[in-house]
């Protein structure tokens, strides 16, 4: 059931041609940070990890208010499952999102763009790095839809959001301790500001620090999820 669920949001959202958008911005984006050489390998794939945060909300907002509220009614009849609908969406999304940092990640090793080959293990690291971004907007893209408010424009909210959550300001404000812990409670985005701030090309080690940036991000993410299907089921 998932399957053709998946299917048919994948299919919807082609359909309503939401995509163009959102595909143009990265087109622009993609080339314009690799169009000389050579590049700054931890700053490079931090700016692109940012950027798949903010595609993954964009493209995870249209894609979820491209159905109009009469076909998403009749689509949630036919599923019987109110759960199984919102996790295919999300689901859905993220499975868009993985040609985008596919691309960042890959284009630059292929074309040699970086100053020094990249460890398996770096290279492991940075893929589950876009997809933690990935899935933090996501996560945060849900509040976004039209059935989560009855608000006509919220679209400046959305960017808002997204300015307050990539912004690092842990670095820019570093002496500040209040600043500092405040920004423990948006997506923990800044973790690769302070870590690759003074990394340039060296070499990346996936020590614990590594492995508690997975873990909150992972358990950020969810904890968002979960949130938003019980209020928008509760809505319902």
């Amino acid at each position: 059931m998932i399957g053709s669920l998946i299917w048919y949001n994948l299919s919807y959202y082609a359909k309503s041609l939401k995509f163009i958008a959102p595909c143009l911005g990265f087109i622009v984006f993609h080339f314009s940070i690799h169009s000389q050489t050579p590049i700054p390998i931890w700053g490079q794939y931090h700016l692109g990890a940012v950027a798949i945060f903010v595609l993954s909300n964009w493209i995870g907002t249209s894609l979820i208010n491209c159905e109009d509220r009469t076909q998403q009614y009749i689509t949630r009849l036919h599923v019987k499952n109110e759960t199984l609908y919102h996790v295919a969406k999300i689901v859905s999304i993220l499975l868009i999102m993985i040609p985008f940092y596919i691309i960042l990640i890959f284009y630059p090793i292929v074309f040699g763009f970086f100053v020094r080959s990249l460890l398996v293990s770096e290279v492991l690291a940075i893929i589950a790095i876009h997809f933690l971004f990935s899935l933090m907007g996501v996560s945060m893209s849900v509040f976004f839809n039209a059935n989560f408010h009855n608000q006509k424009n919220i679209l400046p909210l959305q960017v808002l959001a997204i300015l307050a959550t990539t912004i690092p300001f842990a670095i820019i404000f570093e002496d500040n301790m209040f600043i500092r812990y405040a920004t423990y409670l948006l997506p923990p985005l800044s973790f690769l500001g302070e870590r690759f701030h003074d990394l340039d090309s060296g070499v990346f080690v996936a020590d614990r620090g590594f492995l508690v940036f997975i873990l909150y991000s992972l358990g950020y993410s969810f904890v968002l999820i979960a949130v938003y299907i019980f209020v928008i089921k509760k809505k319902k």
